[in-house]
């Protein structure tokens, strides 16, 4: 059963009305979270199972999913991966179980915290809320990054420059490409044009590199 405590008004006040999509297959349950997240001021969508839920997210959006671990049909993990991968909607795991695989099952499908039941409002509520704003950061860094490849892909010399920075400095695709950008604007001149010296040096010792390994073969 959840309980409930008289800073309710308080956490309605302080937050934006978030959407939440439960998802349970015990309807006492999930009718016992529907009303109090509601009590709390989300705005919460209910589903049974997940086909339910897949309905449900077809139509409108949320921020964050609620999942029961074990369902039948599709189990959560399972509905979880594809919340992801197919509407960008992260999850949150709640169970009656507390084992080992659950747990392992519920982290292999990206889960964002595992609660176990029952639990009270004070444990729901601050998990709910650092879930939603960690979903929002990935999204973000998704968006940031998507935005890199379309830029790396319309620019060779950009693309090879990173390359050359992330395999020499060890530096991810995204820290090599901020690097290079920062440094172009220290000198005053453009992301690409910096690229193409990048490039056109990177080149030029590797073309001495090479010269200089035939000729010692040679010898």
């Amino acid at each position: 059963m959840i309980h409930f405590n008289r800073w309710q008004s308080k956490v309605m006040t302080e937050k934006t009305r978030r959407k939440i999509l439960v998802v349970d297959d015990d309807r006492l349950i999930l009718s016992t979270l529907s009303q109090g997240l509601g009590k709390l001021g989300y705005e919460v969508m209910e589903a049974a199972n997940a086909e339910e839920a897949l309905a449900r997210v077809r139509r409108q959006r949320p921020d964050l999913a609620l999942v029961d671990v074990r369902m039948p049909g599709i189990d959560g993990p399972a509905l979880a991966r594809r919340l992801q991968e197919e509407f960008g909607i992260a999850s949150l795991f709640l169970s009656a179980y507390d084992d080992r695989d659950a747990i392992e099952a519920a982290a292999a499908a990206g889960g964002l915290g595992y609660l176990t039941k029952p639990c009270n409002i004070q444990d729901l509520v601050p998990a709910l809320e650092l879930a939603i704003h960690r979903a929002h950061d990935l999204a973000a860094l998704r968006e940031r990054e998507a935005k890199l490849q379309q830029a790396l892909q319309r620019n060779r010399e950009i693309n090879v420059a990173v390359g050359v920075l992330m395999e020499r400095f060890r530096l991810s695709r995204h820290v090599a490409y901020e690097r290079l950008r920062q440094r172009a604007r220290h000198h005053r001149c453009n992301v690409r044009e910096l690229a193409a010296q990048v490039v056109q040096l990177t080149e030029a010792i590797n073309s001495f590199l090479e010269d200089h390994r035939s000729a010692k073969s040679q010898r």
